[in-house]
């Protein structure tokens, strides 16, 4: 006490404010590191996207369009998971269990796992409490709120808040937790961004609604490779992974005129075979309109350029428009050639046929050079059935299909039309 002779008392330090017990540093060796435990979810695009698997404890940020299919996809994901013995909890602030029970039996799903409905952060807490659950879906971020917190549900605290305090939770005891996230129609999850960085792994769900496929993107993974792309098709009864990709995308092409051409895209660990389409039709306007959907736009207007320099003339008077079907969004340079072909078949009004395929970087004077997995692309184009490739002079002859070396952009608009 103050003012006193002989008052001062050893004191024992105070635990933390939780009334936990403080956490000791402890020193790692390399036999103390173990390959992070997974749960197979049963969906293959679903596994591959997460790099082989659901990481126990980890937390998983899922976001999409509404009416995109995330919650048929988590549905899907805990009946799995379900039959496989795991526990699973839904916990959904936006819908009732009756609306629940609808959906369920409209996606014929019988397995019994748990559902909460609740806007409560506190009932999400306490159920993962009272018994361990294997997975906890939580549906979704901006309708679970802390009430002791004197902010809007969906608000920027509230959001980071529920997601700091489930992630902890989840991580404690071991439980994998999915957070589904709104939009904005900037495309991009609602909230903080400081939320993308709380979790493991960043998962969107992409498509149009008009269309019977869906697109499943990781953006971020700390448990596998980021850039993976996992294919769905809607049908009346839910989602169905595609396991042939290529074959999906190339099954929709019709007879080729001019204009299209195929690439070979690496997403992730697996090559895909996209189209790529082309019109460049004459403009009466002073001022051409340049546009593409899935090639970025500022690209497109660097290689008109090279291609105007490169054959000797001048393409002012002809709108170009570009598009990567399927809604694929590509932004490796290994599809400047093929893009590349698509205007200049569309130009010469010469077909390049079905089972001809292009890839190579384009520098500024029209020289195609090298890409990565050169290899891996030229066997998924064997395997489809492709029998002539379009690249740049490094890559050796392959049996089976025919490697057409061009060194540049002037000797494959000779080539165009020209066999």
């Amino acid at each position: 006490m103050c003012q006193g002779w002989d008052t001062f008392k050893e004191m024992t330090p105070v635990a933390r404010i939780d009334g936990k017990e403080p956490r000791r540093p402890v020193i790692l060796s390399d036999d103390d590191l173990a390959d992070e435990e997974r749960i197979i979810t049963g969906i293959e695009e679903m596994d591959r996207v997460l790099g082989g698997g659901m990481t126990i404890g980890s937390a998983i940020l899922l976001g999409g369009d509404p009416g995109i299919g995330k919650t048929t996809l988590c549905f899907e994901m805990a009946a799995k998971l379900t039959e496989c013995g795991v526990k699973v909890l839904y916990a959904s602030g936006e819908e009732s269990l009756r609306q629940l029970a609808s959906r369920k039996k409209r996606l014929g799903l019988n397995a019994g796992y748990a559902f909460l409905t609740t806007n409560h952060l506190d009932d999400v807490l306490s159920a993962m409490a009272e018994e361990h659950y294997g997975l906890v879906i939580v549906d979704s971020i901006q309708s679970i709120y802390n009430p002791k917190l004197p902010m809007l549900p969906g608000s920027m605290g509230q959001v980071k808040d529920v997601a700091t305090r489930l992630t902890m939770e989840a991580k404690l005891t071991d439980t994998s937790l999915i957070i589904i996230g709104h939009v904005t129609k900037e495309g991009v999850i609602a909230g903080p961004k400081i939320l993308e960085h709380m979790v493991d792994t960043v998962l969107y769900f992409e498509g149009d609604k008009m269309l019977p496929y869906r697109l499943l993107r990781t953006i971020k993974n700390r448990y596998g490779a980021c850039e993976e792309v996992g294919i769905f098709q809607m049908a009346g009864n839910g989602l169905i992974s595609v396991e042939n990709p290529s074959q999906f995308f190339m099954s929709q092409r019709g007879d080729i005129g001019e204009g299209s051409s195929l690439f070979p895209y690496i997403t992730g660990s697996r090559p895909i075979i996209l189209e790529i389409q082309a019109i460049t039709q004459k403009t009466n306007f002073s001022m051409p309109r340049r546009l593409s959907l899935g090639y970025d736009v500022n690209r497109l207007f660097i290689l008109i350029s090279v291609i105007e320099k490169a054959i000797g003339r001048p393409l002012f008077d002809r709108d170009i428009y570009v598009n990567v079907t399927g809604g694929m969004k590509v932004n490796e340079p290994g599809i400047d050639l093929p893009v590349a072909a698509s205007i200049l078949s569309s130009y010469k009004e010469t077909a390049l046929g079905r089972d001809t395929a292009f890839f190579g970087e384009i520098g500024l004077t029209g020289e195609i050079r090298k890409i990565v997995n050169m290899d891996l692309r030229i066997k998924e184009c064997q395997r489809i059935g492709i029998k002539h490739v379009f690249c740049s002079q490094d890559i050796p002859h392959t049996d089976g299909i025919d490697i057409i070396n061009v060194r540049n952009i002037k000797e494959l608009y000779k080539r165009i039309g020209n066999g």
